[in-house]
């Protein structure tokens, strides 16, 4: 390959060694010598996918795994249903429980079974530093554009009243609960979730489809789940997980990303009063415009690091 014969550096991708193009050589321009690098990364990042093959999805039919997902989605929803009303750290509880016994258990207890390796399986591998902080950093530089686009989403398609009231019971009244509550939604929530629609749903697709489609169609998928207002934003986020998982071919990058993006939520809720008013008039639907373009700057500004970063 002409591209990588030019002054190349070693690179290990998911335990390939592959190598990693310097930009502005070989009468490349500094700008096209970059735009050849950043698709160079991306090329060899989306290899890394199929370092683990999908052998759930050989070993099984697609319906047969749509109706695991199915199960998994519904006990991990009534799960959680008896203890709504009860405050921050009984919800959490609920919250740990149903990602547990209604995801993790049935999943693990499916490829035990059938003898496949459960991390090999869902891609779940130790994460590098520096992708990790730069995934991390990508996912903030995402809230001002989406939390615009929810607020205005709100404005058209109020909440319902019962989701804010849930909403105010799950703030933390005490550092219990905090704990409680940070272990739910950074924890348990990120990594049941990223098992169902990535890990499962996400694979599946990608063994009988493009890639993009697969991305996309599971983002909706993710979006369909949350309450009407949020569903944009959130599938913008899922697209995001999506592509993290599919170039950097480990899921522990989209939960990290997954965790991020609800603590930051935490702190948002922390301020809630559980009032329509405060949902509607996020300090970022000010000077939107601006907000915007500083979101989408940040955003591919810490997207180029984690294309680059040994992963």
């Amino acid at each position: 390959n002409t591209m990588t014969a030019m002054n190349p550096s070693r690179q290990m991708v998911g335990g390939v060694e592959s190598r990693r193009v310097s930009p502005g050589l070989g009468g490349l321009s500094t700008q096209e010598g970059r735009g050849a690098s950043l698709a160079v990364a991306a090329s060899h990042l989306y290899t890394a996918r199929m370092l683990h093959p999908d052998r759930l999805g050989a070993r099984l039919r697609p319906w047969a795994i749509v109706l695991v997902v199915a199960l998994c989605f519904i006990l991990y929803e009534l799960i959680q249903v008896p203890f709504y009303n009860r405050g921050p750290w009984w919800i959490a509880v609920g919250i740990g429980l149903s990602a547990g016994l209604g995801v993790f258990v049935p999943l693990f207890t499916l490829t035990r079974s059938l003898g496949i390796p459960f991390r090999a399986q869902f891609q779940l591998e130790r994460p590098a530093l520096g992708a990790s902080l730069a995934v991390a950093g990508a996912t903030l530089s995402l809230i001002p554009a989406l939390e615009i686009i929810t607020a205005a989403m709100a404005r058209r398609y109020p909440p319902d009243p019962s989701y804010l009231s849930f909403v105010e019971q799950l703030r933390p009244d005490s550092w219990s609960a905090w704990v409680g509550v940070v272990l739910a939604l950074a924890v348990a929530v990120p990594f049941a979730e990223e098992l169902i629609f990535r890990g499962v749903l996400q694979r599946l697709l990608l063994r009988h489809g493009h890639p993009v489609v697969a991305v996309l169609l599971v983002a909706v998928l993710f979006g369909a789940v949350h309450p009407l207002y949020s569903i944009p934003g959130v599938t913008l986020l899922g697209v995001f997980f999506g592509v993290l998982a599919l170039l950097l071919g480990n899921l522990t990058y989209p939960i990290i990303a997954h965790a991020v993006w609800n603590l930051a939520n935490m702190v948002v809720l922390k301020q809630s009063t559980g009032e329509l008013d405060q949902l509607l008039d996020s300090p970022f639907t000010h000077a939107s415009l601006l907000w915007f373009v500083l979101s989408a700057a940040l955003f591919a500004f810490f997207s180029r690091l984690w294309l680059h970063a040994r992963v």
